[in-house]
């Protein structure tokens, strides 16, 4: 393993954080209202062919399952009503979006797919992916996607597409977004880095920031340098690829496919004596192990400086939005892989439940190339859900912002976002720097394995539940490493991590001997 400590990140809001998926374009120009992602024409508007003459002469109906996070959007109606005009004049299909609450997801989900009830599109969260496609939930998409889904092979690229694959075929197609594991960094509030004139450049690792939180620490009373809460720093760190889960992962993206166990290595070992230390000098909030305020809103408040995210195309202004203060976004790291666990964390599947499958890859195809279709899915309807500043960049109506417009959807969640307009606070040219951090991103060595844990869920169950006693308190700096770290190792190694990692190493051996 490496010699020195990272931070890592992913997305977001919370994996779900993601609260920021981006995606990738090049230059439209201004023609059309939108940007375009690499492969695919976002004005496109191509009429079934001849040989869609006879897969959409009857009506169909595509039922669509959709997450919410907090209440559902008001005039979600008046948008599905918007979307089904288009989708019926190109593919004789009208569409019925139904809004489910995330704590109730996977319950839902269930119920649905065990009814038997109508269900022909579906989000996947990444981690319950596998778990889907091994409870025969979703179908096997390859030759679908072969006959009608060129608009999505061109739009995600063949490399991460294939990341999607289980067991040799394609069970989920990947949101558009960026695909790395983003930029390692530590946040800061601006106005305190100039008021006290912090040098950002002399910070390339972890022990760099204990001076500048200790010119906090002395300077600011009733301010804590660093925040921990909702999520802990670790979220963001480690030099490794999870594969999955952090019950065993792969050093370095690499690491000759050798699977090995984090929780063991010096790295980790090293990384909560640091934060330990931090919290010994009260650096980091005393309520670091219970707190469920994210580090943003800490800063937001004013009772924190700085916390740990790890920033993908557009973050820094996200986060700066998000905290209502400019925030200084200092790189712990240069480099930035792709993964699968990155790639695949959002999917769109096709239920097992659908009784037409081929008019549902239809419509997920214009998800991913037609403008008009992910404009209105993602911003809505324009003149009452947004207003157009420019050619290609909207904004709320006078009156109306973020908390009260009456149609919003998480846009990590929508198939293809780079091919709708683009909000006066994105970053601008988004979906450039997207596209340039998705091609010039370190491919893991292990890009495209998805490690099902079928074989030892309860294994994992059991782990789990260790982690879920110990992680936070030790990771947060709450608990004394020497004392409290042996005990996590014992308790993971009698849970069963051992054949947990035994098993990621048969899988992925299998993996890569499939692809020779």
């Amino acid at each position: 393993m490496r010699k020195n400590l990272r931070f890592v990140v992913l997305t977001i809001a919370a994996v779900m954080l993601m609260g920021l998926i981006s995606a990738c374009s090049s230059s439209n120009n201004g023609e059309d209202g939108a940007t375009n992602s690499p492969s695919s024409n976002p004005s496109s508007t191509q009429e079934p062919g001849a040989s869609l003459d006879e897969a959409t002469k009857d009506p169909f109906e595509i039922a669509l399952a959709l997450p919410i996070i907090g209440a559902t959007p008001p005039d979600l109606a008046l948008v599905q009503e918007e979307m089904s005009k288009i989708t019926k004049a190109k593919i004789n299909a009208t569409v019925r979006i139904l809004p489910i609450s995330i704590g109730a997801w996977t319950q839902q989900m269930n119920l649905m797919s065990s009814s038997g009830e109508k269900l022909d599109l579906m989000f996947e969260f990444g981690q319950g992916y596998s778990a889907d496609m091994a409870a025969g939930k979703i179908i096997p998409l390859d030759g679908l996607l072969d006959q009608y889904g060129a608009g999505i092979k061109g739009a995600i690229g063949p490399e991460y597409l294939a990341s999607a694959k289980l067991k040799g075929e394609t069970f989920g197609v990947p949101v558009y977004k960026d695909y790395t594991t983003g930029t390692n960094s530590i946040l800061m509030d601006k106005a305190l880095v100039d008021k006290h004139k912090i040098d950002v450049t002399s910070i390339k690792g972890l022990d760099d920031l204990d001076q500048v939180f200790k010119t906090i620490k002395e300077n600011e009373p009733g301010i804590v340098p660093f925040a921990v809460g909702l999520s802990v720093p670790s979220d963001k760190y480690g030099d490794y690829d999870r594969l999955g889960n952090r019950f065993g992962v792969l050093p370095g993206f690499d690491n000759g496919l050798k699977v090995e166990n984090i929780y063991e290595s010096k790295e980790y070992e090293d990384y909560l004596n640091k934060m330990h230390s931090w919290f010994k000098a009260g650096y980091i909030n005393k309520d670091a192990a219970t707190s469920q305020v994210n580090g943003t809103e800490m800063v937001k408040a004013g009772k924190a400086f700085s916390y740990f995210d790890g920033l993908k195309v557009g973050g820094a202004e996200v986060q700066s939005a998000a905290a209502g203060k400019e925030l200084i976004a200092v790189p712990i790291s240069s480099n930035t892989y792709a993964t699968t666990t990155d790639a695949t964390a959002g999917l769109w599947a096709i239920s097992n439940n659908s009784t037409n499958p081929e008019r549902t890859m239809m419509f997920l195809d214009l998800m991913y190339t037609d403008k008009d279709l992910a404009n209105l899915f993602v911003r809505g309807i324009e003149g009452k859900h947004y207003v157009k500043v420019s050619d290609t960049t909207i904004d709320y109506p006078e009156g109306i912002d973020g908390t009260t417009v009456a149609y919003k959807i998480q846009i990590w969640m929508a198939p293809n976002p780079s091919i709708a307009y683009t909000m006066t606070s994105d970053l601008p040219k988004l979906w450039e720097l997207t596209a340039e951090a998705n091609n010039n991103a370190i491919k893991s060595k292990a890009l495209g394995f998805a490690f099902n844990s079928e074989p030892v869920k309860n294994e994992i169950t059991a782990l789990n539940n260790v982690i879920e006693q110990y992680r936070k308190a030790l990771e947060s700096g709450t608990f004394d490493p020497a004392d409290k770290l042996p005990e996590l190792r014992e308790k993971l190694k009698s849970s069963g991590i051992d054949k947990v990692i035994a098993e990621k190493q048969k899988q992925l051996d299998e993996w890569a001997a499939s692809k020779k």
